[in-house]
């Protein structure tokens, strides 16, 4: 159970990078099935002025580029936060095979609320969602940032 906590701890390392750089703080892992780290990545929304470069795509990129593969189904994706829908859709497209996030997003997630985009039979697949690591941790991290920024 500890690696489960020590892939967490490295998704919000990366988080604490994008706040270092005024962004929302939100940080993603892929590990291969063997557990090695694959690609990290974590927000970059005002560095690159783009609205899609959330961490979730980026880490997807990273992994797809030194993977060499389209598909990334033998891996699994850490996130801080619930994924919002151009996330989890990335996410399905590229057949992941296990999702863990931190935090809930209650107003912009899409896994658990919002539109719950995998709660949809056709478009579940076989994608395994886990929530909850480092929940705490993940929202006080986005929280503090928030009040720095209003």
């Amino acid at each position: 159970m500890d690696h489960y906590i020590d892939y967490m701890e490295l998704a919000i390392n990366e988080a604490i990078k994008a706040r270092r750089k005024q962004e929302v703080p939100v940080g993603a892992i892929i590990v291969d099935k063997n557990g090695n780290i694959i690609a990290k990545a974590h927000n970059l929304v005002e560095t690159r002025n783009d609205a899609t470069c959330h961490a979730e795509k980026l880490v997807i990129e990273k992994a797809l580029k030194i993977t060499g593969n389209r598909y990334l189904n033998d891996y699994d994706i850490w996130v801080t936060l619930e994924p919002c829908i151009m996330c989890a859709s990335i996410i399905k497209q590229t057949r992941i095979r296990r999702l863990y996030y931190g935090a809930e997003d209650k107003k912009g997630g899409a896994i658990d609320n919002g539109v719950t985009i995998f709660s949809n039979c056709k478009f579940k697949g076989k994608l395994e969602v886990y929530s909850g690591f480092s929940a705490k941790k993940s929202k006080t991290i986005l929280n503090e940032f928030f009040k720095e920024i209003r």
